[in-house]
């Protein structure tokens, strides 16, 4: 697989395209203290079906939604053989909290999506997940007054916007860019170039040729390119290039849970040192960073990061454990 290639499945999350089995549906663990139930995010031809797990017990519980990174995601995030969602899921469910995922509007709806003119970043998750939130407050079970917001990846940037939105009690930001995705795209594709030990000729000239589309974006010109060399068109990059992380964690007043895998080769520390930055004297915000965890909550090899994506693994137990903790302190 070619650099740009590689860069546009792991931001955007086209699993797809790198030829990756699916994952069989793992069985119920022993002793499961939670019942599954199909649950649908909207109305009509343009709902979402999903997922909602619920504790036994008779409740109220607090409850999460789960907000998917780039890409057409379905509702257990699927990336190669990981299932990062569900593992969330069954975690926190675990814990007394009531989860529910869903598929994604770019996955259950594409031909819409694809010919929508003002197709946006809203459109593609806020709005969504906004809806979610509301679905989980009208739910028998969940108190209202705690339904969270968890955000992974492009997810975790927009929470803040999620819970301002839906009126939710706090969100929890996983593998959060502090920068925009216009400038990601080349941090990730230079990285990439390296780990791969690609041509350093042929990768400059790719990263030159990925910096003047960039450009020619957030100068506003057309730039029909931009779908088949970015995989989106310019419209929707230059919604993304607008949304500052962390300026809309600012301006959202409810309490944050900002996480970080130290070994993540997507979002790096680089991202969480301007994390912590504006965060670290905020009473609001809880931060913390786990040291050998990549971009999917799974322990990396740092020897060996691309090899995570490809490898079957869990969310590591303690990153669940402590959303559960934080979410159960509020």
């Amino acid at each position: 697989m070619n650099i740009r290639s590689l860069v546009l499945v792991l931001l955007l999350g086209t699993a797809s395209a790198a030829g990756w089995a699916q994952a069989p549906e793992p069985a119920p663990a022993p002793g499961t203290t939670y019942t599954e139930h199909r649950f649908s995010v909207g109305e009509g031809d343009a709902a979402l079906p999903g997922t909602l797990l619920m504790p036994a017990g008779e409740g109220p519980f607090p409850a999460m939604v789960l907000v998917h990174g780039s890409g057409p995601g379905d509702r257990d995030s699927t990336l190669g053989p990981n299932r990062p969602f569900r593992d969330i899921a069954h975690g926190l469910a675990s814990h007394g909290i009531a989860v529910l995922r869903y598929d994604k509007r770019t996955r259950v709806h594409p031909v819409a999506a694809a010919f929508d003119p003002d197709f946006n970043l809203d459109r593609e998750s806020t709005d969504d997940a906004v809806a979610a939130v509301a679905a989980l407050q009208r739910t028998p079970g969940v108190d209202p007054q705690r339904v969270f917001v968890f955000g992974h990846s492009l997810g975790a940037m927009l929470a803040p916007r999620i819970v301002q939105r839906s009126g939710a009690a706090g969100g929890v930001m996983f593998a959060a860019s502090s920068r925009t995705m216009l400038d990601l795209i080349p941090e990730q594709m230079e990285r990439m170039a390296r780990l791969q030990g690609a041509n350093p000729q042929a990768s400059a000239a790719s990263l030159a040729a990925i910096n003047d589309l960039i450009a020619r974006v957030r100068a506003g010109e057309d730039a029909p390119d931009a779908q088949s060399t970015l995989g989106a068109k310019a419209a929707y990059l230059r919604d993304a290039d607008a949304l500052d992380p962390v300026a809309e964690a600012r301006a959202t007043r409810q309490p944050l849970l900002i996480l970080h895998g130290g070994a993540d080769i997507q979002v790096t520390d680089t991202h969480w040192d301007d994390w912590t930055a504006a965060f670290g004297e905020d009473e609001r915000v809880t931060l913390k960073r786990y040291p050998r965890l990549g971009h999917l909550g799974i322990e990396t090899d740092p020897d060996a990061p691309l090899a995570s994506y490809a490898e079957a693994g869990t969310v590591d137990a303690g990153l669940i454990s402590d959303i559960a903790a934080w979410v159960n302190g509020q």
